[in-house]
């Protein structure tokens, strides 16, 4: 076109006036298409195409991957790309997507959301760890313990949880610093630390001894899951039909994280 669309800047490329006019009229082009699309694929029974989920990761992988398998085996023409980033780095526009799962309240957007759920946390330690160094009794004796703990957005997060009504702020030793829920647990497992864990992600765990819950009384507040989606996507058959499968289905998914999503298949 001989025209200047973008120039590299320091913090990298960066559009022009006649590239963000260029961008706008090939967003409206490609919006007309999806219509179209969307349009023909109403008046037939079959839902094809690709789906872009992008998860937070927190705990994402666990949600993402089983929503996806459910998802696809009712929809064999699907295609799915699935994606797992910092939540910074999901919330700052880095990235398209037809929806993505957020954990935590997401950040004032133009993106519509809809509530899938609720995930607490617990205090949980390995089998082997208990035996060789004993249940932590008291809010002391876990303030004394060796803990992993995991990095949100950089910083540490605070070990809140509730008693009687009560907020108790627990403060381990820090053993561990971890950027994954996946590796936390991977080093409570191993019998090396104490943590502070989702209790849908270890539930597998607890049920086969694995893992032992630490003060189980103490639990902390609901944190909320969310699917986020840009408004045109409402449009969409095949993207709305999977934001009301994630949504009805989120306790199924939750309770088989990344072990046994093909039981869902059905």
């Amino acid at each position: 076109m001989q025209v200047q669309l973008f120039v590299r800047k320091a913090k990298g490329l960066e559009l022009t006036d006649a590239g963000k006019e260029f961008l706008d009229h090939a967003a409206l082009i490609f919006e007309s298409y999806e219509n179209a699309t969307n349009a023909a694929q109403r008046a037939h029974s079959d839902i094809s195409g690709r789906i872009r989920i992008v998860a937070s990761s927190a705990f994402g992988t666990s949600l993402i991957g089983a929503a996806a398998i459910h998802y696809s085996a009712k929809n064999p023409k699907l295609d799915f790309d699935l994606q797992v980033y910092p939540n910074d780095k999901i919330m700052a526009g880095q990235f398209d997507f037809d929806c993505m799962i957020f954990v935590g309240d997401p950040p004032p957007s133009n993106l519509l959301r809809r509530k899938m759920g609720d995930v607490s946390f617990g205090l949980y330690a390995g089998a082997e760890y208990i035996a060789r160094h004993g249940a932590p009794k008291t809010h002391e004796d876990v303030n004394m313990s060796d803990a992993v703990i995991y990095l949100r957005n950089g910083l540490p997060e605070r070990w809140i949880l509730r008693e009687n009504n009560a907020s108790i702020h627990l403060s381990p030793r820090p053993k561990f610093h971890v950027n994954e829920y996946w590796m936390a647990k991977y080093l409570v497992v191993e019998n090396c630390t104490l943590g502070y864990l989702p209790d849908f992600f270890v539930q597998r765990e607890v049920q086969n001894g694995v893992l032992i819950p630490v003060l189980p009384e103490l639990r902390s507040e609901n944190t909320p899951v969310f699917v986020v989606y840009p408004a045109h996507r409402h449009r969409t058959p095949r993207i709305m039909q999977l934001i009301d499968d994630m949504c009805k289905h989120y306790q199924q998914f939750v309770s088989a994280p990344g072990y046994r999503a093909s039981d869902m298949r059905t």
